[in-house]
């Protein structure tokens, strides 16, 4: 919860990037969440000691506590635009007639890609730590009667937002100085922040290996022809030959094939959005970092409020329904406050962030259905693979779709990246920023058609898993479909976070061409 919350006042503010750079900077640091498929795997089939999920929980702790230190031992370059008389004089203070802003080091926009980097390291820490609670939290709800399954996932996701809550509110506070666009004097630095974040994660080692209960495993292993019903692997020693095969057997299945179509297809297509949006909320809205992080805190206890109203009120109502009703609810919510920003008609950042809490309710909803599924596809000893697998293919969607994001919307002229046309804000221009938040609406309405693809209820999901055919078809195209969208996504935001090739149009840049010259014309002066 607080490591993305960090990234708006250190790649905006802090490092002036363009915005799609800060848009593919978020998702690079997702990117480890686009494996998790493989670390559900690896911990299901590779017991450590007698257990498959303790030992990968301390592990992944280990790792993320090593990223954050790094992050917080990496040298920060000098900020983008200069400090005076105590304020941090940026580009919207120029344009609203304050004094005149040169940026004081210009190459702080070409010096991002360490830092996501060691965030993207600690990210594939703790993500590999999920996976293997992930695995536990799975085994613990398939104990649940059906009608009380449930209650742990959301009770689990409760606590958690409850961790989001304590960190954003730390960013918050703590990383709210002029250069990290916030209000007050003076604040730690990303580097105390991420300090702060290691002593956290090298605190979670030791309380991993004391706390974190699990059944031990027996060293024993599965004659060759182990059924493909993966319960029997619960206390056994499994060879991947094994393994592959009992995937195999649930990847053919037509019922798992629609659910991996749904967790693919729905982020794929709802997630393609404007790259002017950061833009909007720093530029027009005026957001500074202490009130974004503010109404973020204010949204993560709705959505928490959200999480308890599913457990307790929405447990057996129609799926289906429930996601058709929040998706349609969040963007009508929505439009208003961003196309008053827009257009000038009120330009706040308290009433730009009111959307953010107003739609964090049916963004609970939305999320945990789509869990749902996960524990009735699931059968004992394969939870690890069932939730990384159809977790991935939800995660690959979103940089699937922050790279369409960033090539679509790269086309539209004036460029919706550069920050010398939201300082200008000319009437053309602010057409075209609303005509890519109506295509932005458009694509999330048409996420809706994936919804056949979802189970209505827990009864239709194990009603389709027990009657639907099985073919070899299913499980091909649904490993060329994570492969694909892996490498896609990989190739294309790591071209758009590195400096060389941030300029690429197939990275959503405006081509190298204009930029060298640039450069050229800038060594030159």
């Amino acid at each position: 919860g607080g490591l993305p919350s960090t990234m708006y006042g250190f790649f905006l503010g802090y490092l002036n990037v363009e915005a799609y750079v800060y848009a593919t900077a978020s998702t690079i640091v997702a990117l480890p969440w686009s494996f998790k498929f493989l670390f559900g795997a690896v911990n299901d089939c590779v017991p450590i000691g007698g257990e498959r999920r303790r030992p990968y929980i301390v592990l992944g702790w280990v790792v993320c506590a090593l990223g954050l230190w790094a992050l917080a031992a990496t040298p920060l370059p000098e900020p983008y635009w200069c400090v005076g008389d105590g304020a941090y004089v940026t580009e919207v203070a120029t344009a609203r007639g304050v004094e005149a802003a040169e940026p004081c080091n210009p190459a702080a926009a070409d010096a991002g890609a360490p830092f996501a980097f060691w965030m993207m390291v600690a990210s594939f820490g703790y993500c590999v730590s999920d996976v293997a609670a992930d695995g536990l939290t799975v085994t613990l709800a398939r104990r649940e009667p059906p009608e009380r399954r449930g209650h742990t996932q959301t009770s689990v996701y409760l606590v958690r937002s409850v961790g989001n809550i304590a960190a954003v509110a730390f960013v918050g506070l703590a990383m709210n100085g002029w250069m990290y666009n916030g209000s007050f004097d003076r604040g730690l630095s990303l580097n105390g922040v991420a300090a702060a974040f290691a002593a956290v994660a090298t605190a979670m080692v030791p309380v991993s290996l004391c706390y974190v209960r699990e059944p031990r495993a027996e060293p024993r292993a599965l004659p060759v022809e182990a059924t493909p019903n993966l319960t029997a692997r619960v206390k056994a020693t499994v060879t991947f030959a094994q393994y592959r095969r009992s995937v195999w057997s649930l990847l053919r299945s037509k019922a798992m094939f629609y659910c991996v179509l749904y967790q693919f297809l729905t982020p794929l297509v709802g997630s393609i959005f404007t790259t002017a949006g950061p833009e909007v909320k720093q530029e027009w809205a005026g957001v500074k970092a202490l009130q974004n992080a503010t109404f973020s805190l204010v949204g993560l206890v709705l959505f928490t409020f959200g999480l308890l109203l599913v457990k307790r009120r929405l447990l057996h109502k129609s799926w289906r329904c429930m996601v058709l009703v929040t998706s349609v609810f969040l963007n009508v919510v929505d439009m208003p406050f961003s196309f008053c920003t827009i257009y000038g008609v009120v330009r706040n950042q308290y009433f730009y962030l009111g959307e953010a809490v107003l739609t964090e309710i049916p963004a609970a909803i939305n999320f945990v259905v789509s869990t749902f599924v996960i524990v009735e596809m699931a059968d004992g000893g394969d939870e690890g693979i069932v939730y990384g697998l159809l977790t991935t293919t939800y995660n690959i969607g979103t940089p699937f779709a922050q790279a369409i994001s960033n090539q679509l919307f790269g086309l539209f002229t004036p460029s919706l990246s550069l920050r010398d046309n939201y300082v200008e804000d000319s009437t053309r221009f602010r057409d075209v920023v609303a005509l890519s938040f109506v295509v932005s609406y458009g694509f999330t309405f048409l996420s809706c058609l994936t919804l056949p693809l979802l189970p209505d209820q827990k009864a239709e999901a194990q009603e389709r898993k027990a009657t639907w055919e099985r073919r070899d078809r299913y499980a091909w195209f649904s490993v060329i479909l994570v492969a694909v969208g892996i490498v896609y996504s990989c190739a294309l935001n790591v071209l758009a976070i590195l400096p060389r090739t941030s300029c690429l149009e197939i990275a959503g840049g405006p081509g190298c061409a204009p930029a060298l010259a640039a450069h050229h014309r800038d060594n030159e002066s």
